[in-house]
C-alpha cells in the first residue's frame, strides 16, 4: 500500500548555489508529478512511499535518484537536526572537488 508524506528540504549554501532544490523540484514534476514548492533554501514535496521501503526512505531514494541522474554523487548519509530542532537526515553530494549537502525533514504523513 502506498501512502504520502511531505518532506522539507533545506539546502546548505552550495546547494543553494548549484540550484539543487529546483533542479529536484523539475526533476520531481517530469517524473512523479508532485505537489511541491520550492523558495530560496527550502522545498517541500508530497511523496509517496510503499510500506515495503518505509517512509524515512522516501525522500533519501527520490533525492539519491536525482542527484544521480544530474552527474552528482552521493557522498555521504548521516542523522542531522533540521533549523527547527527536528531529528532529520543529510544527504551529502558531490560533483567534482566541491561538497554540498541537504537536509531532509519528514513533516507530516497521510
Amino acid at each position: 500500500m502506498n501512502s504520502y508524506a511531505i518532506i522539507k528540504l533545506e539546502a546548505d549554501s552550495l546547494a543553494v548555489k548549484e540550484d539543487i532544490l529546483q533542479q529536484f523540484n523539475t526533476y520531481m514534476q517530469q517524473t512523479a508529478r508532485v505537489p511541491s514548492f520550492v523558495h530560496d533554501k527550502e522545498g517541500y514535496f508530497r511523496l509517496s512511499y510503499s510500506d515495503e521501503l518505509g517512509l524515512s526512505s522516501a525522500g533519501i531514494l527520490e533525492l539519491g535518484r536525482f542527484l544521480s541522474s544530474s552527474g552528482y554523487k552521493v557522498a555521504g548519509i548521516q542523522s542531522a537536526v533540521s533549523s527547527e530542532g527536528e531529528d532529520s537526515t543529510e544527504i551529502r553530494f558531490a560533483k567534482g572537488e566541491q561538497q554540498g549537502s541537504v537536509v531532509l525533514s519528514t513533516l507530516r504523513i497521510y
